[in-house]
């Protein structure tokens, strides 16, 4: 896991882990949380159930996973310490929730002339379900002369997080790249924008190369006139 700084205006946070697991193996899991600056602040901490659809994250109020503290002061160069206990049990597809640590309006001075930010982090926490694995198809278009849609859907039942996309003719001549961190959770699909090197015309064979959280992927595609749903009488 990494660590992961967030900053707005005179409040940084550093927080670690930045994914949690819970199972009934290990039902309560903690998080460390780091004031760096010279301000304190009061931070609420809330978990929502996550789903995703039509390519957005929805949140939804659960009590699965209880947060303690709820709400807390973190003094300017101190530490907390967040505990997330599992109040579910898993089941045959992956659960997937966020955390949400949100600064409290009012809860530090606002300096002559300053325009306030509220800090505002959010961090995955999952349930596996036994033997779950994520599984991706791909579909491949071009939006423009310079540019690819790569439709991506989730077909397993836990979630997948892509870090990086690569394409490529099927001779090995690079398209294109980019790096990211999106979060595909079961079920769910989305579309990324790729910008490439060279136009590419439909029926032509490319390879697509993907860095992800379980494994580096390698898919055969051909690119598509566009979205396969758009072309059904």
């Amino acid at each position: 896991m990494f660590l992961l700084v967030m900053a707005a205006h005179a409040v940084s946070l550093r927080i670690y882990p930045v994914r949690i697991v819970l199972s009934p193996k290990e039902p309560v899991q903690t998080m460390r949380i780091q004031n760096s600056s010279g301000d304190s602040a009061r931070i609420q901490v809330r978990v929502f159930a996550w789903r995703q659809a039509g390519g957005k994250d929805v949140f939804e109020e659960t009590r699965d996973v209880l947060a303690n503290p709820g709400l807390f002061e973190i003094a300017a160069q101190g530490e907390q310490i967040a505990r997330f206990g599992l109040r579910t049990t898993p089941g045959t597809i992956e659960k997937s929730y966020r955390v949400f640590l949100e600064e409290v309006p009012g809860s530090r001075p606002t300096r002559p002339g300053e325009v306030r930010t509220l800090l505002r982090i959010s961090v995955p926490i999952f349930v596996p379900a036994p033997h779950a694995l994520g599984r991706l198809t791909w579909q491949a278009w071009a939006t423009g002369p310079r540019k690819m849609t790569l439709a991506i859907s989730n077909q397993g039942t836990a979630h997948v997080q892509i870090n990086r996309l690569a394409l490529a003719r099927r001779d090995g001549t690079k398209l294109g790249a980019d790096d990211m961190s999106v979060y595909l959770l079961p079920g769910a699909s989305q579309q990324i924008q790729l910008d490439i090197d060279a136009p590419v015309r439909v029926g032509e064979a490319l390879k697509l190369n993907a860095v992800t959280d379980q494994a580096n992927l390698s898919a055969d595609l051909v690119s598509e006139a566009g979205p396969r749903e758009a072309r059904r009488p």
